[in-house]
């Protein structure tokens, strides 16, 4: 009565205490998963998140257990912080997503899920593309290419790419300019000559496009006073 009423906090008070007394009677399914739905009414998603697993993980051949698989990965999903944070909860929200849609393929929640997945996917991009650019911001140039290409090959049809690959640019020629003389210098030079070239291929008329050239010839200019 208390959950018909959407009194959820009143209700799971009760539920807590009879969930346990009603394991192995024809009850305690329905109040298993009522249980978990008064916690995710409450945005209490751990919660709700645990006691939808614990209903799929018990009732395998419930015609429920589609819904609270479902229901399961939509608390995880609840759980994702922004994408400035810890991004553990988005990792696991992802996973449970798409069990449930290799266990549900036709399921009618499949939009939904795809949805969600797009949402998580956008926001661990763009956690990555923070990180990469911070690398770069504080001069670590070393850690900052290998976050810009792994940025790059983990998003190839990234908004953020263009910026992704100039900065890899001029990432690579500080390293460079940086560096011993020596064969690990010319090749840093080279590298970043090569990250230019692809850059101009893929973006000729980009608003960085001016200030990569400038960083192509420094490379260039370089490169022929050691060769000096």
């Amino acid at each position: 009565a208390y959950f018909d009423k959407k009194q959820y906090y009143k209700s799971s008070v009760l539920l807590e205490e009879i969930v346990p007394l009603l394991k192995g009677q024809a009850q305690a399914e329905k109040a298993l998963i009522y249980l978990a739905y008064d916690y995710y009414m409450q945005d209490q998603f751990p919660m709700s998140s645990f006691y939808f697993h614990e209903f799929m993980q018990t009732y395998t051949r419930s015609e429920r257990h589609e819904e609270a698989m479902f229901m399961y990965a939509k608390s995880l999903y609840k759980e994702s912080p922004r994408f400035n944070l810890d991004q553990t909860n988005t990792y696991s929200a992802l996973k449970a997503i798409q069990a449930f849609v290799n266990r549900y393929p036709q399921s009618g929640y499949v939009a939904e899920c795809n949805t969600m997945m797009d949402e998580l996917s956008d926001k661990l991009e763009e956690k990555q593309f923070t990180h990469a650019k911070l690398y770069h911001k504080i001069h670590n140039y070393k850690a900052a290419v290998v976050a810009l290409t792994n940025f790059i090959e983990e998003y190839p049809g990234s908004l953020h790419k263009e910026e992704i690959s100039f900065l890899r640019i001029e990432s690579q020629y500080k390293l460079a300019k940086n560096s011993v003389a020596g064969k690990v210098q010319l090749e840093r030079y080279y590298d970043a000559i090569g990250f230019y070239r692809s850059f101009v291929e893929n973006y000729a008329n980009s608003e960085f496009s001016t200030k990569a050239k400038e960083i192509s010839d420094l490379c260039e200019s370089d490169l022929a006073k050691i060769k000096s």
